[in-house]
């Protein structure tokens, strides 16, 4: 049965009970040692208060997802849709070898979680392929019925507010925060008094978040000029 508006409404959120914060913290910091491989990095790599997408997404969903009386499962159900439990990472690590070295995975699951993730490939440079083996479990223990993010993130935003989730960041910088809620799938708010603040986070939505029509396009203009 499909969660009902305002079902959540009285629910606390995860992340005032639990967040795995070592985790995230390595994760962060695999994102913020990319350099030019960062996402938005090629929209302005100097921006001091460039915050990373897999924080801002974590905390978007700890925001979101409700607490349930089984706290492992409710961790289980966040690393899933993070990446972040062992069949992710196992994928994450055999992406960032050779296929002639995929059987030595094991090897680097048994060392901490930091060392792991120092190996493997950012969840974000996996694609959406990453995360479909998650959904039935993730379905099982919220009640939704999602396959994509998008779907997820409305049907639980209906289920706490109503609608789709809205994030609104007023001095939104180089645009990480509102460039992930929308990637997630939020209906997003972004703002700043700095006018470059303004073109960044605009560049964000309109050319590295472009369709890949829209990207083509945005390359033949360029050749044309």
């Amino acid at each position: 049965m499909a969660l009902q508006p305002f079902e959540w409404k009285d629910r606390q959120a995860l992340i005032e009970h639990l967040f795995p914060v070592q985790k995230i913290s390595s994760e962060s910091y695999k994102e913020q040692m990319a350099g030019s491989g960062k996402t938005l990095t090629a929209l302005g790599s100097y921006w001091k208060g460039r915050k990373p997408l897999i924080l801002n997404k974590a905390c978007i969903l700890g925001a979101l997802l409700p607490v349930s009386d089984d706290a492992l499962k409710d961790l289980d159900v966040f690393e899933l849709l993070m990446a972040m439990d062992t069949q992710s990472l196992q994928k994450r690590i055999e992406a960032s070898l050779p296929a002639s070295k995929h059987d030595e995975v094991d090897e680097y699951l048994v060392l901490p979680y930091n060392e792991q993730v120092r190996k493997a490939k950012r969840p974000e440079e996996c694609g959406d392929d990453l995360f479909k083996p998650i959904w039935s479990k993730v379905n099982a223990h919220l009640g939704t019925t999602a396959n994509t993010f998008p779907e997820l993130m409305e049907q639980m935003g209906i289920a706490r507010f109503g609608h789709r989730p809205k994030v609104a960041d007023v001095f939104c910088g180089s645009g990480q925060i509102p460039f992930e809620a929308a990637r997630l799938g939020c209906d997003v708010y972004a703002s700043d008094l700095n006018p470059i603040a303004c073109m960044l986070t605009w560049g964000g939505f309109n050319i590295v978040g472009a369709s890949p029509e829209k990207r083509i396009e945005i390359d033949n203009s360029q050749k044309t000029l």
